[in-house]
């Protein structure tokens, strides 16, 4: 294949997929470490797109493997299907790539148990609004239970039920704004305080 044609594979290739995944170029710029400007040209096929470090780099920003942007394989070998998608994961990328962070230890102990204990309730939360969503989002069906439990409404039944099952992750927000808040007056309190909900244990015994 002539040099010219796999620049115009590849750019066809990472133009399709980035707006497939609704992102601009801008952001697979900030991705490469480059210009967006270089990214339309990499597109379009107006400047070399076949160098290793290139391909690897578009691969990288676009979720696919080099194979597919030269044209050799249909299959993205890739999960992801979205920009959100894309977005968490390359949040977290960036946020793993910053560890150690540049704090003093006991700084940096705090930041990392308050982004544990968000993965953590964020897991809870997923579990809790999909389980709230199949039960209680437009359900029509417990028109009699509401009546029985002396419910104004079915609506009324649906929204706190809904509620009561994700009132554990709002709890936990709350908690987290009040954990950090403490830390600026007392550190240590914070860090106890944050150390005590990790584990799993009643925060009122602190």
């Amino acid at each position: 294949m002539k040099d010219k044609e796999l620049r115009r594979i590849i750019g066809g290739r990472a133009k399709q997929r980035r707006l497939e995944l609704g992102v601009n170029q801008p952001y697979v710029a900030e991705k490469m470490g480059v210009t967006a400007s270089t990214i339309q040209r990499y597109e379009a096929g107006t400047i070399d797109n076949t160098k290793k470090l290139v391909l690897d780099g578009l691969a990288d920003a676009l979720h696919v493997s080099v194979e597919w942007l030269k044209g050799e394989t249909e299959e993205y070998e890739s999960d992801i299907t979205d920009k959100k998608e894309m977005l968490i994961r390359d949040t977290m990328s960036s946020i793993l790539s910053k560890l150690p962070y540049d704090m003093e230890t006991s700084e940096s102990d705090f930041s990392k148990d308050l982004l544990l204990l968000m993965l953590k309730e964020y897991e809870l939360f997923v579990d809790s609004f999909r389980l709230a969503c199949r039960k209680f989002k437009g359900n029509e069906e417990s028109a009699r239970l509401a009546e029985t439990m002396g419910f104004e409404s079915n609506r009324e039944y649906n929204e706190i039920m809904f509620l009561r099952e994700i009132t554990h992750t709002v709890n936990a927000l709350n908690d987290m704004g009040d954990i950090v808040r403490l830390y600026s007056k007392n550190p240590d309190a914070a860090a106890a305080r944050l150390s005590v909900l990790l584990s799993g244990e009643n925060s009122d015994s602190v």
